[in-house]
């Protein structure tokens, strides 16, 4: 089958694919935007820290079932709902899970808030950054292995009987590349792991106070 007779078979799955996309970011379905209960809802997006302003998308979702959100509900349960998020033991779960703070808390529950954010987030900087360190590392180590099996290679080219002499010349000066490349990597890889142990270190006692 030809391009041309793929043609109108492509252009229906491409339609069908946009189409379930549209769908599957829908905030609501008809039947829930039909039954919906505004204060929950407003409720639920507050309790996971949405802006209020994500009625619009409720709204966007629920006009082709000409359904219209209940403003005044919905603000009444997200600003309930705001109150179950912005707590100190929330604010150092969503640091601790790296995600962005974006300062929706009221007045009263902000510093808080705050506060248990920026303990989690520290947490996951520093796992972050030892983990970061651990690949690099193993990254190194694999480029050593690397450049020690072509370096092996090359001795065992240089010893055989059969290798010319200007080859052998050529050889000797690869060889010598490789290991000052492969001694750089070394140096490298021991200043990374006193690096991580630091870090490691300086994990330890940052949990150690966050526990006691």
């Amino acid at each position: 089958m030809n391009f041309r007779a793929l043609k109108p078979l492509l252009s229906i799955v491409l339609s069908l694919l946009l189409l379930l996309n549209i769908t599957s970011c829908a905030t609501l379905n008809e039947s829930e935007c039909k039954t919906a209960n505004w204060q929950i809802i407003g409720l639920e997006d507050g309790s996971r820290g949405k802006h209020s302003s994500h009625i619009g998308e409720h709204r966007q979702a629920c006009a082709e079932y000409n359904v219209a959100p209940d403003l005044n509900a919905y603000l009444k349960g997200h600003a309930a709902g705001m109150r179950q998020f912005c707590t100190e033991q929330n604010g150092y779960q969503q640091g601790l899970q790296g995600r962005k703070n974006n300062n929706l808390c009221p007045a009263d529950l902000s510093r808080g808030f705050q506060r248990g954010y920026q303990k989690g987030f520290e947490v996951y900087r520093m796992e972050t950054e030892i983990n970061n360190l651990r690949r690099s590392i193993d990254t190194h180590e694999h480029k050593m292995n690397e450049l020690a099996e072509l370096t092996l290679s090359k001795e065992e080219e240089l010893v055989n009987r059969n290798t010319r002499e200007y080859r052998r010349r050529q050889l000797l000066a690869e060889i010598k590349d490789l290991e000052r490349e492969s001694e750089a990597i070394h140096i490298e890889v021991d200043e990374m792991r006193v690096s991580l142990l630091r870090l490691e270190q300086d994990y330890q006692r940052l949990i150690y106070r966050e526990r006691n």
